[in-house]
């Protein structure tokens, strides 16, 4: 039996979500604000399957 090495599978492109289609400039949108955001939530309103709107509300934790 022979053995070969196990390789690991290069880390994913940014814009690379894994083989699948290219992310658009909506869904690039929700990233962003999901990525900047460190307390709060982040709302979007689809329409007919498209993103219409984001809605991004902020926390800000403050020391005692």
């Amino acid at each position: 039996m022979s053995r070969h090495p196990v390789t690991e599978p290069p880390p994913p492109v940014a814009d690379d979500p894994g083989g699948g289609p290219p992310i658009n400039d909506a869904e690039r949108a929700v990233l962003d604000a999901v990525r900047d955001l460190a307390y709060g939530q982040v709302e979007v309103i689809v329409h007919s399957s498209r993103i219409v709107q984001i809605t991004r509300s902020q926390k800000l934790r403050l020391g005692d």
